[in-house]
């Protein structure tokens, strides 16, 4: 079953909006699957260090 896609708005100034899409045009990619990736490599290291996230559908720790 696919995960269902949620929105969430960032607020941000103009020049980290700027540099973060210069860095997703270098990648190829839009600013929403630039920040996606860098999401998850964020909550890779951090599981990597404290061990993996249980949470239930809700987002609350089991």
């Amino acid at each position: 079953m696919p995960l269902e896609i949620l929105k969430y708005s960032l607020r941000t100034d103009k020049l980290t909006m700027l540099k973060l899409r210069y860095i997703a045009d270098n990648n190829f990619r839009t600013v929403n699957k630039e920040l996606e990736k860098i999401v998850k490599a964020y909550i890779a290291e951090y599981e990597k260090e404290h061990g993996e996230i249980k949470v239930l559908d809700e987002g609350k720790k089991v």
